[in-house]
């Protein structure tokens, strides 16, 4: 059995910050879940990480992780961590739609829980935060709406019904 050291839960964190998408995926075991803020539900395995942190880091270039606290027991971590980016880059959502860039800064604190695998590798990474601010960044803006008044003018007799 592997035990989880404060030193290996930074370098995860660590590997995120140099934005090497297939360093950041080597550090996950295959079926592994995958979940932060801005997702409904968790994504499993490395294939679904991958293309998660692919459109992630396309749409904030300069995202970067701070670890603030590590607490380490057995296989597992919990790490206090804030998360910081811009988004300079187009991001596509889960259906496929692209969200253009919004220029907005984010800075998030979480909480964030890590175990390992036997193998030393990330089974569940889960970080809890608030996810609106992330989710109000990348929503797709919403078409103005236009309202049209129509004015009619009509000559009313003593009597007459107007028209509708």
């Amino acid at each position: 059995m592997t035990q989880l050291t404060e030193q290996h839960a930074r370098q995860i964190f660590a590997d995120v910050n140099t934005r090497n998408v297939d360093k950041i995926v080597d550090n996950y075991a295959e079926g592994a879940s995958f979940q932060v803020p801005s997702l409904d539900a968790p994504l499993v395995g490395k294939e679904a990480i991958r293309t998660y942190l692919t459109s992630s880091l396309t749409a904030f270039p300069d995202w970067s992780m701070d670890v603030n606290h590590v607490i380490v027991a057995g296989q597992e971590a919990v790490v206090v961590n804030s998360v910081h980016g811009t988004h300079t880059g187009p991001y596509t959502t889960k259906d496929g739609k692209s969200v253009e860039p919004t220029n907005k800064k984010l800075n998030q604190d979480q909480l964030t829980r890590v175990v390992v695998n036997e193998d030393g590798k990330v089974s569940m990474f889960r970080s809890y935060g608030n996810p609106s601010s992330i989710n109000r960044m990348l929503r797709p803006p919403t078409p103005a709406v236009t309202t049209h008044t129509e004015t009619t003018t009509s000559t009313h007799t003593r009597g007459a019904v107007p028209a509708p």
